[in-house]
């Protein structure tokens, strides 16, 4: 395609110049497909052990093993979904009324 008579020599000196650009920032784009990838792989991970986890959960709750697509191992995920937004909800509160009742003293309001 280059050298094909149909195309100039400015033509050909910006297909080159682009290429050139692209090849420069290939290192770059390499780090990010693998910081992306890698990331994909820890978020896999931590869904896996979370449902392990689960699971292991529903055997100790109802004692046998239950399928994960059972409306009890759906309704137990959703309570035990429902007690963590709840903790997470109070521990937020909790640190808001800790800063709040921190006394806040500035250089300032001494003056």
């Amino acid at each position: 395609m280059l050298n094909s008579p149909n195309t100039t020599t400015t033509q050909t000196t910006d297909i080159e110049r682009v290429i050139a650009a692209n090849m420069a920032k290939m290192p770059k784009m390499i780090t990010d497909w693998r910081r992306e990838k890698r990331e994909t792989k820890q978020r896999l991970k931590e869904e896996k052990d979370r449902r392990g986890k689960l699971l292991n959960q529903a055997r100790e709750r109802f004692g046998y093993a239950l399928d994960p697509r059972s409306p009890k191992f759906v309704e137990m995920v959703a309570e035990i979904e429902a007690e963590e937004k709840k903790q997470r909800k109070l521990m937020k509160r909790r640190q808001k009324e800790e800063q709040a009742a921190a006394p806040v003293s500035s250089p300032a309001a001494g003056s």
